[in-house]
């Protein structure tokens, strides 16, 4: 039962990330609006576009909680790798509970943009700044994650790893992916600005690829755990 509530788990994780991405695309938060925009024009998008921008964040919002899943599942499969015991099982949830926060809190920033008409331009464009500088700047917990199941991947003694070591240097790339957003709170224009090449194509494909990827191989482990297990 345990291995099919897993599986179960898995599936429900990975269902974050469409909805997050269908709901980003509903609000026109894909590409993000740029930096650059001035004040007034930030007011004028939460103005013309405010039913648009409050139905797609509340998706999005609604399925971030989803990712305590797939939190819940990393753990599962490092337990099974590294035992309960290991400060990597502990690492790895408590920065993926992190996570599903930082998905969170900055959604509910643009919800309150959203939420009165005639807010000051000024101020709306603060918030909209402190919304993005978060959502694409804080990249950490995401990079923990990645790095200790790349590391409990390596570490794995099995003749026959449960996850392919390839696997972790998926992981590592995907850690060096994300890393680009940290510097959106330098600059307002180029690759590494919150809607640019780096900051946020580069983080959006490489988090996207490691969920897939391990949820791929969390599939795929469950299932051997649960042949090899007797009846």
């Amino acid at each position: 039962m345990n291995e099919q509530n897993q599986r179960l788990s898995v599936w429900l994780g990975l269902a974050f990330a469409p909805l997050l991405f269908i709901g980003l695309a509903i609000a026109g938060f894909i590409p993000p609006p740029a930096p650059t925009l001035n004040a007034d024009a930030i007011a004028a998008m939460f103005d013309e576009d405010r039913s648009w921008i409050r139905i797609g964040i509340w998706i999005a919002t609604a399925a971030s909680p989803l990712l305590a899943f797939y939190v819940a599942s990393l753990s599962h499969l490092i337990r099974q790798i590294a035992g309960s015991s290991s400060p990597l099982l502990t690492a790895q949830t408590v920065a993926g509970t992190c996570l599903i926060l930082e998905f969170i809190f900055p959604q509910m920033i643009w919800q309150a943009c959203a939420f009165r008409v005639g807010r000051s331009p000024e101020l709306l464009q603060m918030f909209n700044d402190v919304a993005w500088l978060c959502y694409m700047g804080i990249v950490g917990t995401a990079i923990v994650q990645m790095l200790v199941v790349a590391l409990v991947v390596l570490q794995d003694r099995r003749a026959e790893p449960l996850v392919p070591r390839w696997t972790a240097f998926v992981c590592l790339w995907s850690a060096i992916g994300v890393a680009g957003g940290s510097f959106c709170v330098f600059v307002q224009t180029g690759p590494i600005a919150w809607n640019g090449l780096i900051s946020w194509w580069l983080l959006a494909v490489s988090f996207t690829l490691w969920m897939f990827v391990m949820g791929y191989q969390m599939l795929r482990a469950s299932r051997r755990i649960e042949a090899e297990t007797p009846a």
